[in-house]
C-alpha cells in the first residue's frame, strides 16, 4: 500500500491517501474510489498514473 497526492476538485486543497497498489494485470484504465477528508466526497482515481479520473462523455 502506498500514499497519493492529489488535489481535491471541489476544495482545491492537497490530499494524501493510503491507496493499495494495482495487479500485475489491471488495466490501464483501472480507477481506485478514495475517500477525501477535504470535501467529504469520493473521487476517483487512476491506480496507474495517480490523476484524478475525468468525466469524458460529451455533453
Amino acid at each position: 500500500m502506498s500514499n497519493i497526492l492529489f488535489r481535491c476538485p471541489n476544495t482545491g486543497m492537497n490530499v494524501q491517501r493510503p491507496i493499495s497498489e494495482p495487479a500485475s494485470g489491471t488495466s490501464a484504465g483501472a480507477v481506485a474510489v478514495v475517500d477525501c477528508p477535504a470535501c467529504a466526497r469520493i473521487h476517483l482515481i487512476n491506480v496507474s498514473t495517480g490523476e484524478l479520473s475525468r468525466d469524458v462523455r460529451s455533453r
